[in-house]
């Protein structure tokens, strides 16, 4: 997640074009520019500062300057994808060290630039905004040429992928309709069992603020974002002893994302009013 300026002057360091024959690991490295990757068909695995963005064919990677990008596994064999390279702004690296430093920022500051940022996921779906892939493409076309309107082409191109980042994700927020993020947190949740998810995490991943996802949740469930998370975690658990029977309280734990037995037992019996080994014991 970073933010970026609207309509600002912009540097262009690189564009181009990869095929990857067999396959390639994405380089180690920390750039001082932003990297936007998209995906133009195949499959790749790319981390930014230990988390992992799994990209799909158009999908949009967008790894923030400054920050470590690296891979561990290879691309797929004739893999195609195209990507540029920009210079951040003076704001957008203010912004980026308030965020990494966790400082609160100076409101009054923070009001007049409101206008000014957009912020954006690491890892945007484009299927349904076509333009974005057709604006990238026409970026790299413009960066190779010898057009003496060059760099001025080059920044409308940029801030017209940038109106279309915001329409995309405007969208993904306006469908956010409760049962759709119901739908969509509880297929989080269930295909990442280990982890506990904070309403924060949640909430970058629909566009909204905390307060608004547990809000929905509300709404629709009649609990915050946390407590339908921690339920739906002790279904899983319930599930889990019912049809391992073998397994140790402890690999539960660890299964479900729980600190240790101790914290699971004591959730467990919070919800259900026995112990999980009283439960397991009763159900054999």
């Amino acid at each position: 997640m970073l933010y970026l300026e609207k309509m600002a002057e912009r540097h262009i360091t690189s564009a181009n074009y990869i095929t990857s024959v067999n396959g390639m690991v994405h380089p180690d490295r920390v750039l001082p520019e932003h990297d936007f990757l998209y995906m133009l068909d195949g499959t790749w695995e790319v981390f930014e500062d230990g988390k992992k963005y799994e990209m799909e064919s158009d999908d949009l990677l967008i790894l923030a300057s400054g920050r470590h990008h690296y891979g561990e596994k290879l691309c797929n064999p004739g893999n195609r994808h195209m990507y540029f390279h920009v210079m951040p702004t003076k704001r957008e690296q203010r912004w980026s060290c308030v965020q990494e430093k966790r400082k609160a920022p100076d409101k009054d500051q923070t009001c007049r630039e409101e206008d000014l940022r957009i912020m954006c996921a690491t890892l945007l779906h484009c299927r349904r905004r076509p333009q974005i892939r057709r604006y990238f493409q026409e970026l790299i076309s413009e960066y190779w040429s010898q057009d003496p309107m060059r760099t001025e082409r080059l920044n409308i191109f940029f801030q017209l992928i940038l109106c279309e980042l915001l329409l995309l994700q405007s969208e993904k927020a306006e469908d956010g309709k409760p049962e759709t993020m119901l739908e969509e947190a509880r297929g989080q949740i269930q295909s990442n069992p280990q982890i506990f998810y904070s309403p924060k995490e949640m909430a970058d991943h629909f566009f909204v603020c905390p307060r608004t996802l547990n809000n929905y949740f509300q709404k629709a469930c009649g609990k915050t974002f946390s407590m339908y998370q921690m339920d739906l975690k002790l279904e899983m658990v319930k599930e889990f002893l019912i049809h391992q029977p073998q397994a140790k309280l402890h690999e539960a734990a660890v299964n479900f994302g729980f600190y240790d037995e101790f914290h699971l037992s004591k959730a467990f019996r919070k919800k259900y009013g026995q112990p999980p080994s009283k439960y397991r014991s009763r159900i054999r």
